[in-house]
């Protein structure tokens, strides 16, 4: 329980390939904030069960050896729920009396259900900064009245009953940010990965890194400012520059991705941000995984590009303008992307965009226009998404209202996630129809000619004969790829949806 006089806590990374499901190689920032909050205090160690691909039963064997007085473990998305449990079942069977506590974006939008679990003490909700270190003193110290007091967290009273107290304060509150640590993470598993995420089309170790937290945007689907609040914060750059040359300099690094949800917000800080990677004199070379188109220009392009920018996303999310501002909320003007596409492709920088197809309010005519908008942009490579609810967002509400939704959905449900088949049915469309209209009008569009096949191939990193086999994959498999699923149980999810559709 301790270690030359210090209390041993261990943070727990669930395998996201437990039960069948998808490689999810992205090591949560939370695992960095937390070893730097708490490595001084106590014997902190971490159990990368997802980035070492340990089973549960070698996950039990070493936590029983490290055998802490505490056990944390960091719950990603909804659709990885059960790992996160499998995890607190190991804890609690190795290590009956430990204290457990989970935390997250699984807990911080679900919290209640989390807390059902009796293998979990106590579930912490939103960010860590300037809060987890304080809650887990009161834990340990054995103030319990005090610890139930705190802010963001829940559990379940003497009778049982789930108590939720809600957060006080959001990330974008923080008044001083942590650096993250990387001291007790092997980064090998995460910085040479071999996939057709196009985010890692690099022959160069790769790295995602976050430099700010937060979107102050309103979009109906975006679970952001459940998870952040609508306050955005941003990392001092002198931060993000250490942690870059570090990166570089400890693993050879030379392919950055950069996750935030507002990169381009603040254009002073994005200019000393990308002069200071020019100081670096490393060979170094960045993407963005989602931009505002709005705000682009031509100069900022060249100012990207000349620092390394090799690709972007534009988040553009319909080809319908009345649905882009009715529906979605979001403050774009369609007119300007095809001029950003343009003049990407002049500069050498590769442009992807995002679409959403499936909301709400959302007509037949809309999906047709979105569908002719992107294959009129000619991007680089084009991704279709179905909507899917997200626990505490405005898309959920309006689609449980409305009556959308299936009688039994639930979040927890596997029928109910996976974000390739969908399940919002209105007057204007089935899941059914959506899943075959985004399979299909993905493979026209992105391999159109020669050309935009060979530019997609670009994008992924994949030879032409894998991307063929992936190509086939997404017709057959209607865009659903999941590890570890056989063909018999792809043919009984076709068949469900096509009994709903029959309805």
């Amino acid at each position: 329980m301790k270690a030359n006089g210090k209390q041993k806590v261990v943070l727990i990374i669930p395998n996201s390939t437990w039960f069948g499901k998808r490689k999810w190689l992205c090591l949560p920032y939370a695992a960095l904030i937390l070893t730097a909050i708490l490595k001084q205090k106590y014997k902190f160690s971490i159990l990368d069960a997802n980035g070492n691909n340990l089973t549960l039963e070698e996950l039990g064997q070493q936590l029983s050896t490290l055998n802490p007085a505490v056990i944390l473990i960091t719950a990603g998305s909804v659709e990885y729920h059960k790992q996160a449990h499998a995890a607190a079942e190991v804890a609690r069977k190795v290590c009956p009396t430990a204290i457990t506590v989970i935390g997250g974006i699984y807990p911080t939008v679900m919290a209640e259900e989390v807390a059902t679990d009796k293998n979990i003490d106590w579930v912490f909700m939103n960010h860590a900064e300037e809060r987890f270190d304080k809650f887990l003193e009161l834990v340990l110290s054995g103030e319990v009245a005090a610890a139930r007091a705190f802010p963001g967290i829940a559990y379940r009273d003497d009778q049982g009953k789930i108590v939720e107290l809600p957060v006080d304060k959001h990330v974008g509150e923080v008044a001083n940010m942590v650096r993250p640590d990387y001291s007790l993470v092997d980064m090998h598993a995460y910085i040479e990965q071999n996939t057709l995420d196009y985010q890692f089309n690099s022959t160069k170790p790769s790295a995602f890194i976050i430099t700010s937290y937060g979107c102050p945007h309103n979009c109906l689907f975006c679970a952001s400012r459940t998870i952040s609040g609508r306050r955005t914060i941003y990392r001092p750059v002198e931060h993000v520059l250490d942690e870059i040359r570090f990166l570089v300099d400890k693993f050879g690094v030379g392919n950055l991705i950069f996750l935030d949800d507002a990169f381009l917000n603040k254009r002073k800080r994005l200019l000393e941000l990308l002069e200071g990677m020019n100081a670096l004199g490393a060979d170094l070379s960045w993407k963005a995984a989602s931009v505002a188109a709005w705000q682009l220009d031509d100069e900022l392009l060249d100012i990207m590009k000349a620092s390394g920018c090799e690709q972007i996303t534009i988040s553009v999310e319909s080809g319908s303008q009345r649905v882009l501002t009715d529906v979605i909320h979001k403050p774009l003007k369609l007119e300007i992307i095809p001029g950003i596409v343009k003049k990407c492709r002049e500069v050498g920088i590769s442009c992807g965009a995002n679409f959403v197809i499936g909301l709400p309010g959302e007509t037949w005519e809309d999906l047709r226009q979105t569908f002719a908008f992107a294959d009129s942009c000619d991007f680089d490579v084009t991704h279709f998404h179905i909507a899917t609810p997200l626990p505490k967002t405005d898309l959920y509400y309006v689609c449980k209202e409305k009556g959308y939704l299936p009688p039994d959905f639930s979040f927890l449900d596997p029928n109910f996630f996976g974000y390739a088949y969908g399940f919002i049915t209105t007057e204007h469309f089935t899941p059914l129809e959506l899943a075959i209209l985004r399979a299909y009008e993905w493979d026209r569009i992105n391999f159109a000619t020669p050309e935009r096949a060979a530019r997609a191939a670009k994008m992924y990193g994949a030879i032409p004969e894998r991307l063929e086999e992936h190509r086939r994959s997404t017709r057959r498999r209607l865009g659903l790829h999941v590890e570890g699923m056989d063909e018999a149980l792809l043919a009984k999810a076709r068949w469900k949806m096509l009994n709903d559709a029959a309805k």
